[in-house]
Order: C-alpha cells, then structure tokens, then sequence
C-alpha cells in the first residue's frame, strides 16, 4: 500500500493525468478482489483529485464485472477499465450485448474498452464499434491495442463518442496518421520515468511537428524489453503474449524506481534472454528520461 502510494505521486507529480489499474501489468488477472479494493482506495486518496483514475475490472462474466464496477466506484474509481469475457472466442454480438448490458446495469460509470486481440481472441472489427455507439453509450475511451490497419476508419466511425488512446509505440503510428488529433495516449514505460511521455504529449498538443520527431526519436532510440521476434503475429502465439505481466515487473524492479514485488502466480516464468533484453532497455531509457528531468 505505502509503494502504491509513493508510486501514484511520482508518477502525477510531473503531469501524468490519469492512471490505469488492474491491467495486464497491473496484474488485475491474480489479485484477490480485497486486495483490488485496498489499491483502488490508496489511487483515489493519493491523486485526491489530480487525475482520473480507471479499474480493471475484466472477468469470466458479466455479472462478475458488474460487480467489480460498482465495488471500485463505492470507494471513487472514475472509470471501469474492460476487457472481453476470456471462456469462449468472442462473436461482435455478444461483445456488444457485454458492454450494453454494462451501460445498462451502472449508467453512471465510465467504460475504456480493453481492446487487447492478442488476449481477447477477437480484432475488434468496425461493425464492434458501430454496435458499440448505437448500444453502449458509457463506453467513452478504447485502450488501443489491437493494431492500427483499421485506425482512420475507427476513428471516423467513433468521432464524438469514443477517445481512441493509442500506447506505445502505437503513439508513433497513430501520430503519423492523425497528428494532433491524438487527445489522449497511455503508456506501459511511463512507469520507467513519466517525463518524457509527458513531454511528447504536451507537443502533440500544441502541433509542434519538430518537437514531436525530436522526441519520437529519443524513444525510439531505446531498446525494445521483448526479444526480437516476441511479438510478430499478433496472437496467443506471440511470446509477448505469454511474458507480459513478468516482464512488465522485472523491468520495474530492474529500473530501481519503483519496488513492484514478485509476479504472483501462475505468471512467473520469464527466460533469460528476456531479462538480458530488459536489462539493455532499462539502462538506455534512464540515459534518454535524464534530458526530460
């Protein structure tokens, strides 16, 4: 509780303005749901208000995240952070039915879709997003994770309704393709050092297109944490997809900013050549963040 608390405000204190709990990294998967409720309620008493804070809230059911949704909002979540059901292959009806039955049962609760392909078995197809609009109006925010093949005719069929976030490094792409249009990005390696995420924002807000490349190519100067070839496919396949939440530990506790713990079960497998890997970005990342302190 007191490492969640010190790491809610390092992580604001330079400008970050909304966090996200309970994700993939955030280990939403093996906490126990007293445990979530303990971490929820630290966000909510650090930020005090200094940014919007959402929850994982993703489940085998819908009742189950209904549940999750209104326990987070009880001590001052903002937002329910949702991926799809994991039992079966999702169909684009019952993945719309999942967030309209959602908006239905807590109307006063904002929704990000967790639209993750490569754990939820499904491409999040325009006509998800359309069904989404005409039937789930809480839905107002996607965590972009699930490619950008598609992102221009996302973003025309959701404008007005839903912020399409890009993450990195989709920041990069999503930037080549809407430039300042971006209004909002998340970010995984912010927790290695916010300043220079922040930094970049700030210049695509203000249009600032050599700012923007400048810092573009700061991070894009760092090593990747996964090893070449973990994430080629896009799908369960993908190492990435088998490493995530060990890998997004190991490289907080490698930085030495943030003391994350142990992965807990069943997630604590990581090779060695991922921690070589791990090793290289660390290092490299808090050469490039100290130009942004």
């Amino acid at each position: 509780v007191e490492e969640t608390a010190r790491m809610t405000e390092w992580l604001i204190g330079p400008g970050v303005t909304g966090l996200g709990l309970f994700g993939t990294t955030g280990e939403g998967h093996s906490l126990l749901w007293d445990e979530k409720l303990r971490c929820a309620q630290t966000v909510v008493e650090t930020t005090a208000g200094r940014a919007q804070v959402f929850g994982g809230v993703t489940a085998l059911g819908t009742r189950e995240v209904i549940r999750q949704m209104r326990g987070l909002q009880d001590v001052g979540i903002d937002g329910a952070l949702v991926g799809l059901p994991l039992w079966q292959t999702p169909t684009v009806e019952n993945s719309v039915q999942f967030f309209a039955d959602l908006a239905a049962a807590v109307p006063d609760m904002a929704v990000m879709v967790y639209s993750n392909s490569w754990f939820f078995k499904f491409d999040f197809p325009l006509e998800f997003w359309r069904g989404i609009i005409a039937r789930a109006p809480t839905v107002i925010a996607s965590k972009q994770t699930h490619g950008f093949h598609h992102f221009l005719e996302e973003i025309e069929v959701v404008r007005g309704h839903i912020n399409l976030m890009p993450g990195d490094p989709g920041i990069f792409k999503a930037w080549d393709l809407i430039g300042s249009d971006i209004t909002a990005v998340w970010s995984t390696q912010a927790a290695l050092g916010p300043e220079p995420l922040v930094a970049l924002f700030a210049a695509i807000e203000i249009g600032d297109t050599p700012r923007v490349r400048e810092i573009i190519a700061d991070f894009q100067s760092v090593p990747s944490y996964a090893p070449a070839g973990a994430m080629a496919n896009r799908d369960h396949t993908d190492d990435f997809a088998r490493y995530n939440t060990q890998v997004a530990k190991w490289r907080l506790n490698a930085s030495g900013l943030i003391s994350a713990g142990p992965p807990r079960p069943p997630y604590t497998d990581l090779p060695d050549e991922w921690k070589r890997q791990v090793k290289l970005e660390v290092e490299s990342f808090a050469s490039f963040r100290a130009r942004y302190l």
